[in-house]
């Protein structure tokens, strides 16, 4: 019995002691890897940009744990990823709440944040066009946002303009805006047709003059010009007429005007223009005046509005009195005008300003001014532009700014005063010259060119201001372009002179017609002392008027140009001058002929006059002595309608 007792004892015993060491073996192994537990540290950075939480909340923990952490962005910051100073893992560290899984040690995790800016989308002027993306969004520094402007017609997208950042191409209607370091607004600027505007006076001005160089360039003319003082103030105006209103699109789109003095002389231009008072032709002189898009008080900049350069109207088509009603900042209430004749044309201009230029971005909007009733409009205004703030009084308004479609334009040919002229010294030594020339009458003729030698000179013409004097009416023809000298000389050939029958129209009366014989001199456009060359001036063949048909009994005219000035009367005929090919045989030369207006040459009374100039052209640097006889001539521009060649 004690040995059986004994063995059950040994086996329990047995059997207790193996439990035991197995749950010995277990604690030690819990107590090996999961007893220690570890500390977890939430953080943000930067400083004060959010806030980082776990939301157990039961650090520390045991390795493998797994934890729900949440970040919240402060207010103008915006949440970036999660990062662990000392491993553990993710679910996601891209997701402001996530999980992460403890490491075997203490550990920070650090939630990151960045600065972010508002986005403003704008749109100039209200109601131009809408813009994507729209409304304010949060971005951080260095985002590139795509964005698009879409015009509302009549509208057109002109350009975007940032407050800062950088946009890649701001002409662009659809680019991409590089977000910056700070708030920013991103506007899309539209332009409407050119609106209507009152023009003002501007009777003081501080400071009153700008006194700055630019250099212009349009479609007549390229200048050196100096800025002198302010002269008017255009601003956008509602206008009424014949019960249509049109209304303002382009509020912003205010101008200063400037008087321009410039290095050359003005010149005329002949303009066809279109607008709704009707179909005009004008006829222009200048430039005098600059017109510079200017911000005006609260307004915007101008944003799409081009520089404009200001002739001064001299002639006109006859236009009806109209009666318009208009409506700008400066009058309560809309006030009717009368419209009277065209004073000023408008044409867009290039701008160089030192290293600045402006080009022109509408090269098919014009404006004619209107004078109107003057107004009684007594404000100052302030203003910035490219020279500057300035403080204007004006008062007013003197003119209505109607856009314009300019249908034609073109530089016509000078009236010309002959003057008898010989070499001051012995001739030049490249006389004389062997030429061949070509007019339509030597085509016919001879079915080639006239091999002719050029001789010592004759005549000199210098372009002359003209105005016809008609019963009480005076009709006044402005130099159109001063460089406009012709030196005729003498010219020899083989074969003999021939005769045309020649009708022409010109201001002396229409259908005029006219026997010619020759050729017998070339008229050769011709630098004078201290001009620039003649641009587009024909060389010309000139043939004796033998007979003519018609009376001309003497129309009063009175002539200025740069030797003075002469009353005269016009009488016959002498000579009648046909553009001409001419080609230098020894250098092989050619100058094309390069418009279509004819010449006729009549008698006028002379004077006493003489004087030494000196000029150049193709054959050379040569000095002139030039005088006045008891008759003398005037070169009128005229339009050759029909010819035939006679017999001679």
């Amino acid at each position: 019995m004690k040995t059986i007792l004994s063995l059950r004892r040994h086996h329990y015993l047995k059997t207790v002691g193996i439990f035991l060491i197995a749950v010995a073996l277990i604690v030690g192994t819990v107590s090996c890897n999961g007893g220690a537990t570890y500390k977890l540290t939430m953080a943000v950075a930067p400083t004060g940009s959010g806030m980082a939480t776990d939301e157990k909340n039961t650090s520390p923990y045991a390795k493998d744990t797994v934890v729900d952490i949440k970040a919240v962005a402060n207010p103008g910051y915006e949440f970036v990823k999660w990062t662990s100073s000392a491993g553990g893992t993710f679910a996601n560290a891209n997701d402001e709440e996530t999980t992460f899984t403890m490491p075997a040690q203490d550990v920070i995790v650090t939630a990151h944040f960045v600065a972010v800016y508002d986005l403003t989308m704008a749109v100039n002027p209200m109601g131009g066009g809408t813009t994507t993306p729209t409304g304010t969004n949060p971005y951080p520094e260095d985002t590139e946002v795509d964005i698009q402007a879409v015009a509302t017609p009549p509208y057109q997208f002109v350009k975007w303009t940032a407050t800062a950042g950088t946009l890649d191409d701001e002409n662009e209607a659809e680019t991409t805006f590089t977000m910056p370091a700070e708030d920013v607004i991103v506007t899309a600027n539209f332009v409407g047709p050119l609106d209507h505007a009152t023009a003002y006076w501007v009777g003081e001005a501080t400071p009153p003059y700008i006194e700055e160089e630019v250099y212009l360039e349009d479609q007549f003319c390229a200048v050196n010009a100096y800025m002198l003082e302010t002269a008017g103030f255009v601003i956008p105006a509602v206008k009424g007429h014949d019960d249509v209103t049109t209304p303002i699109m382009n509020p912003d789109h205010c101008l200063t005007v400037y008087y321009i003095s410039c290095e050359e002389e003005p010149q005329a231009w002949q303009v066809t223009v279109s607008n709704q008072f009707g179909t005009q032709n004008l006829t222009v002189e200048g430039p005098y005046g600059l017109a510079v898009p200017t911000q005006n008080g609260g307004h915007e900049a101008p944003v799409g509005l081009d520089h404009y350069l200001l002739y001064e109207v001299i002639d006109y088509t006859y236009l009806d009195e109209v009666s318009v009603e208009l409506n700008d900042q400066f009058l309560e209430e809309p006030q009717v005008y009368g419209v009277y004749e065209p004073v000023i044309f408008a044409n867009p201009v290039k701008k160089t300003h030192g290293s600045e230029v402006t080009e022109i971005m509408n090269p098919d909007v014009h404006a004619v001014i209107y004078m109107t009733d003057m107004g009684e409009v007594d404000e100052t205004v302030e203003v910035v532009n490219q020279f500057g703030e300035q403080a204007l009084e004006v008062n007013g308004p003197f003119g209505l700014v109607v856009p314009s479609e300019k249908i034609s334009w073109e530089q016509p040919l000078d009236h010309f005063k002959c003057y008898s002229a010989g070499w001051e010294d012995a001739p030049p030594p490249t006389f004389p010259v062997d030429v061949q020339l070509e007019d339509q009458f030597i085509a016919d003729w001879l079915g080639e060119s006239l091999n002719a030698t050029v001789y010592e000179p004759w005549l000199f013409a210098n372009p002359t201001n003209k105005v016809k004097i008609v019963g009480e009416e005076e009709v006044w023809t402005p130099i159109s372009d001063p460089r406009n000298h012709l030196t005729f000389y003498y010219i020899d050939y083989e074969e003999d002179p021939q005769v045309w029958e020649v009708t022409v129209n010109n201001q002396f009366g229409n259908d005029q017609v006219l026997l010619v014989v020759g050729p017998y001199y070339l008229a050769v456009p011709t630098q004078k002392e201290d001009h620039n060359w003649p641009a587009d001036l024909d060389h010309f063949l000139v043939y004796d008027v033998i007979d003519w048909f018609g009376s001309y009994p003497g129309v009063p005219v009175f002539l200025w140009d740069q030797f003075g000035e002469q009353p005269a009367k016009v009488y016959e005929p002498a000579y009648f001058a046909v553009p001409v090919q001419k080609t230098i045989i020894d250098s092989g030369e050619v100058t094309e002929i390069k418009g279509d207006e004819h010449l006729v040459f009549y008698w006028i009374d002379g004077g006493e006059f003489d004087t030494v100039v000196p000029v150049d052209n193709q054959f050379g640097p040569q000095l002139l002595y030039v005088w006045q006889e008891e008759y003398d001539l005037l070169g009128v521009p005229s339009e050759k309608i029909d010819w035939e060649h006679l017999l001679p």
